[in-house]
């Protein structure tokens, strides 16, 4: 066996064998949808993200509750006393233990309604974080639809390099069979053993683009790379017709990236109301209560006796308990502090109006995006109808030239170009579907009716 039979029969064995990799479980786009919405990582991240926000949402962290705290101490003291001074004072050894538990409590009754504004704030993130993982959700719902085609995409310029790769090795055995029986020219069988390694070439380069598109999609629904999915879903779009200034009004209504960024405009006037707040006086509660325990050990010092001159030695403990309570208010005002409240509140207002800014600019930006995908999915729509027809011709051309080659009528150069004819244009209807697909996926997220357009899938 030849060098080229080994290589005819190898990559025949590496197609039909990925082929078959590929034949396991069916796979929707649907599924595919649910699977990365299931698995995928960044999903799962904006999911505990929405979890920190709401652990984050409630009246404590706002600050509406008091701080209670507790506390307790205990000290031990020891002292000897030599040679004192005064003669009245016991020498040697005191012992004094103290135990002192307590309480203090701080609550903060009126600051200006700052603990109603920072809850509200609170809120605001927490919607916020869920318009944070809507977006990501529909990025990646984007992602899965558009790598769900990309794949068949890729599976059908596989098939038509492979369906012109049999056509090539057929017609290379034919010619070499010819020349076997001299009536073919070495010249002749050159040519076609070129364009069998060429389609062979382009076969197998193929192959990797097609494993490589396949592992993608796996990682975007948080598969195994190299799990194996038959794709049930064609590439085909319906000839759907959408007018541009509705699409707009929904745009403004849904975008999830201009929703989110009204959300972040709320935050800010929160912000400035939160400033105001220093403006209002603070009254707080402070309360705190103590209890001490203290015990004094004399049993071995020494006291002085004088009706006795060489002194005696007295034991004496003594034990004692005290409570104290405390309950006050305090009403502070900032008086003066520099202008700083007072900058802070415009630097507040001037932070709404910047993020008003980004909101105007964000429109102008959507619309000039929705306007261009709108123009681009138009376009595609006219050029996937001219492809229609060009297919049909070229596959038509295909078969009658592949009659007349075998007759004699065309020779083998004429018969190679229209392989390459078709080739080209298989190629390019494929992806003209390809194209319309994902001007009409981008058109579904800008609007933001991509996810309720999924829901029609199931």
């Amino acid at each position: 066996m030849n060098t080229l039979h080994k290589l005819v029969l190898s990559i025949s064995f590496v197609f039909v064998n990925s082929i078959g990799l590929y034949a396991q479980e069916e796979l929707t786009l649907s599924d595919a949808i649910q699977l990365g919405l299931e698995n995928n990582f960044d999903i799962q991240v904006e999911a505990l993200n929405i979890k920190i926000a709401e652990n984050n949402n409630n009246w404590g962290a706002a600050g509406r509750w008091p701080t209670i705290s507790l506390s307790i101490s205990q000290n031990n003291n020891f002292r000897d006393v030599q040679n004192a001074a005064n003669p009245f004072q016991p020498t040697g050894l005191s012992i004094s233990n103290n135990l002192g538990p307590g309480v203090s409590v701080n609550w903060v009754l009126f600051d200006g309604f700052r603990v109603h504004i920072s809850r509200e704030r609170l809120q605001k993130l927490e919607e916020l974080s869920r318009g944070n993982a809507l977006l990501v959700i529909e990025n990646t719902v984007q992602a899965i639809i558009t790598q769900y085609y990309s794949v068949k995409l890729e599976q059908e310029r596989l098939d038509v390099l492979e369906k012109v790769f049999t056509l090539s090795k057929d017609r290379y055995e034919y010619i070499k069979l010819k020349g076997e029986l001299g009536s073919a020219v070495t010249f002749e069988i050159l040519q076609e053993q070129n364009a069998f390694l060429t389609d062979s070439s382009n076969m197998v380069t193929q192959e990797v683009n097609y494993l490589n598109a396949r592992r993608t999609l796996n990682l975007l629904m948080g598969q195994p790379i190299n799990s194996a999915y038959e794709l049930t879903d064609e590439l085909e779009v319906d000839d759907s017709e959408y007018e541009l200034e509705a699409m707009y009004d929904k745009m403004v209504s849904n975008n999830t990236n201009l929703q989110n960024q009204y959300l972040n405009l709320q935050l800010a006037r929160t912000e400035t109301r939160l400033a105001k707040t220093e403006l209002y006086p603070r009254l707080t509660l402070n309360a705190n209560g103590a209890y001490d325990l203290s015990r004094q050990d004399l049993s071995q010092a020494q006291f002085p006796d004088f009706g006795d001159a060489g002194g005696s030695t007295r034991t004496l403990v003594t034990n004692q308990t005290t409570s104290t309570y405390a309950l006050g208010f305090t009403i502070s005002y900032l008086a003066f502090d520099g202008g700083r409240v007072r900058r802070s509140i415009e630097n507040a207002y001037t932070t709404e109006r910047i993020n008003q800014l980004q909101i105007d600019q964000l429109k102008l930006s959507l619309r000039n995006d929705l306007v261009a995908t709108y123009d681009l999915y138009d376009v595609r729509q006219k050029l996937l109808a001219i492809s229609q027809e060009n297919i049909r011709s070229a596959e038509l051309n295909l078969e009658l030239a592949e009659e007349r080659y075998k007759g004699g009528t065309i020779n083998s150069f004429d018969y190679r170009q229209i392989q390459i004819n078709y080739l080209n244009t298989a190629l390019d209807n494929a992806q003209a579907r390809y194209n319309l697909l994902d001007s009409e996926t981008e058109l579904l997220r800008l609007t933001g009716g991509i996810l309720s357009e999924y829901d029609k899938l199931d």
